[in-house]
């Protein structure tokens, strides 16, 4: 999710918040033991979040996640230290 978010960062989320399409939320990875941060893109009704990133995995490569799978909405992003160009 580079730029806006890089290794290093410190994220707060809120897990009670309720999803709405363009939010950044952290997420269980589908098949990966790992955290993701993404943009949702859509809700479907059926309980299914279909997330994006710029660059990266996302649903298009791993498909739609269930919404339990959404550990929280980022409500702050603390940068690192991020190097010069």
């Amino acid at each position: 999710m580079e730029p806006d978010y890089c290794d290093g960062d410190l994220v707060l989320i809120d897990p009670d918040r309720v999803l709405a399409v363009g939010d950044t939320v952290v997420a269980r990875h589908p098949f990966k033991n790992l955290e993701v941060i993404k943009y949702v893109k859509s809700i479907d009704p059926d309980g299914y979040v279909v997330l994006v990133s710029p660059g990266g995995q996302d649903s298009s490569q791993f498909g739609r996640v269930p919404v339990h799978t959404v550990r929280g909405t980022v409500t702050y992003n603390w940068q690192a230290k991020r190097k010069s160009p």
